[in-house]
């Protein structure tokens, strides 16, 4: 059991808090988990009278200690841009090393601070060649044919210039996925118009897939289960809207060329990919995403566990059921197994090994399929409704499965589980 740190500078204290907090929202943790880990790192430090308030996009913090009254407010992630793999993981280390007392709050500005300026581990090649393998993955995932798969990599490899080259451009970097889904959706509807045999779905989706605001909804419906209705309700918002410029960009690119409806919608071709090659696709995309969001390569097998374990639960479940509810089976068996690796296995925090198995869970997929149809008027309440019930049983699978996790597993708690302890 850690000890007490000492007495610090409260001024200091505060402004890592601010720093911190920021820094987790950046790395897409949920407001609840941000407001518990602040809270326990003021006690860990020696600090009762302290409440944080934290919402996506701005944080209130309250220190109130006998005659001694602070208040602070800090906006939301406070550098511009998204925090890779590594920077993630770096983030939450800080946040546990802070919150057992192991360590003071200016040694981690110092550290917060040089996680923003750390280069990528594989340079831009490397995050251009993740990318497409990322792709690559995905797309075998979806069994197009032999040419489905040709084009699908092509426009993986155009979407992956397209966002290196706007990367240290803000402005360019928010309408990038909607430019992205408009050019690569003109080129589908005119291989389409010239009766290219693939599904039009098979073919956007491995290049979007990291456009996809998968984790975003289902830490939405998450802070909803927490009563965190504002900072989940404003989540839920910015998902449905990135999907919405998505889906646009979609249907003015297929809306360019006249193409067979029977193109989209043929359930078989020949020469479609095997059925035990999905397996492959695992692999593909999480080596793909170790590359291009460049993460520690100790946490590269934690991540395929991970991914293996919810697409695996997935698809079995999917033998005996059938829809969007076989996603809160590989979201429970995903939520057990990061939880395992972190606390049993001393792995890296749990959303680290998470993040790449949320695009092998069926929001992402679904809610692209599903605005595209709102907006088409094909099948929309359909579309509508299996969105929001695959959402819902990604974050409900996330939440049982922490709570069996905790009840069954968690060393801290069930003796049997604690088989090396002292």
């Amino acid at each position: 059991m850690a000890t007490p740190a000492p007495p610090v500078d409260r001024e200091v204290l505060l402004r890592f808090l601010a720093r911190l907090g920021q820094a987790e929202l950046a790395a897409g943790n949920a407001a609840p988990f941000v407001e518990r880990d602040l809270g326990l790192i003021a006690r860990a430090h020696g600090v009762q009278g302290f409440t944080a308030f934290v919402l996506p996009t701005v944080l209130f913090l309250e220190l109130d200690e006998g005659g001694q009254h602070k208040v602070d407010l800090a906006t939301g992630p406070y550098r511009i841009g998204t925090l890779r793999f590594d920077q993630i993981e770096e983030v939450l280390v800080i946040a546990r090393e802070a919150r057992q007392g192991l360590l003071d709050p200016a040694s981690g500005l110092e550290r917060l601070e040089a996680v923003w300026r750390w280069p990528h581990r594989y340079g831009a090649w490397g995050s251009i060649g993740g990318y497409l393998l990322t792709s690559i993955g995905v797309a075998v995932l979806l069994r197009p044919t032999l040419h489905g798969l040709a084009l699908s990599t092509a426009l993986a490899l155009a979407c992956a210039l397209l966002m290196h080259g706007v990367r240290k451009r803000p402005a360019w970097a928010v309408v990038a996925p909607v430019v992205a889904s408009f050019v690569l959706s003109a080129a589908v509807a005119y291989a389409l118009h010239l009766g290219f045999p693939e599904r039009a779905t098979n073919l956007l989706i491995p290049p979007l897939i990291t456009f996809l605001p998968g984790l975003t909804l289902t830490v939405a419906v998450i802070e909803l289960a927490y009563s965190n209705t504002i900072s989940g309700a404003s989540r839920l918002v910015a998902g449905f809207a990135q999907l919405v410029l998505l889906a646009f960009g979609v249907v003015g690119g297929i809306g360019l060329f006249e193409h067979p409806d029977s193109a989209v919608d043929l359930p078989q071709w020949p020469g479609r990919i095997n059925a035990a090659l999905p397996w492959l696709g695992v692999l593909l995309f999480a080596v793909g995403l170790h590359v291009h969001q460049s993460s520690n390569r100790a946490s590269f097998g934690w991540m395929l566990v991970t991914a293996v374990a919810a697409y695996a639960a997935q698809a079995l479940s999917g033998r005996l059921i059938d829809g969007a509810s076989t996603a809160f089976f590989g979201a429970a068996a995903m939520t057990i197994t990061a939880l395992v690796i972190e606390f049993r296995f001393a792995g890296p925090p749990a959303i680290v090994t998470l993040l790449p198995a949320f695009w092998l869970l069926a929001p992402g997929s679904f809610g692209l399929r599903s605005v595209t149809g709102l907006a088409t008027g094909a099948g929309a309440i359909t579309d509508v409704f299996t969105l929001l019930f695959a959402m819902t049983g990604i974050a409900m699978g996330s939440l049982i499965g922490a709570f069996l996790y905790s009840v069954v597993l968690h060393p801290r708690s069930v003796t049997w589980w604690r088989m090396d302890a002292p």
